[in-house]
């Protein structure tokens, strides 16, 4: 009797023992917390998050992450304590992007649809969204309750960011290898309204237009110089003819009023002023001679399409 007091009290030992082991490990409690991807499904991301505050939810290695038609399991369990953390699983390019934080796991481009799809960690958690919840303009992410905001991916290690993948902006086309120059049409004798038309088929990503203007005194004294600005007239969109009325008027003396015809990526981004008689690119009176108009906060000149 003796002998199988100590086999039971053994066994019972035991018992205690095991589920504090990481073979039991849980795993259960990790919410697919947030949605990332640009235009192309190139950039995307997946981030998970211990929604419970489990210290002990560590067991995640052989579980999947999953969209409609892919399939990622991830290949180790996580380190303990994870209440509140978050495993990032991101595509390569994501990776790449300036203030990216380094993916916990990289995914194949496209994991996930954008016209509507479910992302699940499976079996526990999942979520679908529809046709156009998805932003892509690259700057905003799809949040667990559907609502968007700027992205904020934040990795296992607690290191957090946010990517700009918003494509660059084309130029205008300005009359040169075979393109439309623009044209200005005054509607009335006194010029206070404008007809203003633009080549919309030689650069088919220009779909937020957008007019900067200034006095004549806010031309450089030379070429190269910064440019100043009387203001700006925002959101054109992709159609032409635009009617600009009331036109601004000269009123510094010079007579003169004068405009360049940019585009804007809708998402903070503006493309080229083209360049001076010297063949210099025009600058504006922001720091990276971008406008500062119209919501945009830089300048990106790598679409070279209308430049």
């Amino acid at each position: 009797m003796r002998i199988g007091h100590l086999l039971c009290a053994a066994l019972s030992l035991v018992l205690l023992i095991a589920p504090m082991s990481p073979a039991f490990a849980g795993a259960h409690t990790w919410d697919v917390n947030e949605l990332f991807s640009n235009a192309d499904g190139s950039i995307q991301f997946i981030e998970l998050r211990e929604a419970g505050g489990g210290n002990l939810e560590a067991g995640v290695g052989g579980h999947t992450v999953t969209s409609n038609t892919k399939t990622f399991t991830i290949p180790s369990n996580v380190a303990s304590p994870t209440g509140f953390k978050t495993i990032l699983f991101a595509t390569a390019s994501f990776a790449a992007l300036p203030g990216a934080p380094a993916p916990d796991h990289i995914i194949s481009a496209g994991f996930f649809a954008l016209n509507g799809d479910t992302v699940r960690y499976n079996p526990y958690d999942l979520l679908t969204f529809g046709a156009g919840a998805l932003p892509t303009n690259g700057i905003l992410s799809l949040n667990r309750n559907l609502s968007t905001g700027v992205n904020s991916p934040r990795n296992y290690a607690g290191v957090t960011g946010t990517v700009d993948a918003s494509p660059a902006p084309p130029g205008v086309p300005d009359g040169s290898a075979g393109s439309i120059p623009m044209t200005v049409e005054a509607l009335d004798a006194a010029g206070t309204s404008l007809s203003i038309s633009w080549d919309t088929s030689t650069c088919t990503a220009n779909s937020v237009h957008q007019i900067l203007y200034g006095q004549g005194s806010d031309l450089p004294a030379s070429a190269g110089g910064t440019m100043g600005l009387a203001g700006g007239a925002c959101g054109l969109g992709a159609t032409s003819p635009f009617v600009w009325s009331p036109a601004p008027s000269a009123i510094d003396g010079t007579g003169l009023i004068w405009w360049v015809l940019v585009v804007n990526n809708g998402a903070g981004k503006e493309g080229s002023w083209g360049t001076d008689s010297a063949g210099v690119e025009r600058v504006g009176p922001a720091l990276d001679g971008s406008s500062g108009q119209c919501g945009v906060t830089n300048r990106n000149l790598a679409n070279i399409c209308g430049h």
